[in-house]
């Protein structure tokens, strides 16, 4: 898979989970929304500690080129909620920027 398209899946993906999320529960049933991220975190999980800690980052990166200071906040929090870095390792190293 090249770094382009790997690079666009995460972005999109980070986008797309970010925009639920922020979505309000009017619009989109918060017990639908949790399953959806549920199946998510699941698959996730299945990667090798390498790989999503690669895709950790390529969201952290989705999340720098974001200009709405909302989903950007969001966004960094995607590795965290998705559970692709079990260790503090990364804690912080984006803080200045959001």
């Amino acid at each position: 898979m090249s770094d382009t398209l790997l690079t666009t899946l995460a972005t999109a993906m980070a986008q797309l989970v970010t925009a639920i999320d922020l979505t309000d529960e009017d619009d989109v049933d918060p017990d639908l929304a949790t399953t959806w991220f549920e199946d998510v975190a699941d698959h996730l999980g299945r990667l090798s500690a390498e790989d999503r800690h690669r895709l950790a980052a390529l969201f952290r990166e989705a999340a720098m080129d974001e200009t709405r200071p909302e989903f950007r906040e969001a966004m960094l929090e995607v590795p965290e909620n998705f559970g692709l870095e079990d260790d503090d390792e990364y804690e912080g190293e984006y803080d200045d920027a959001a």
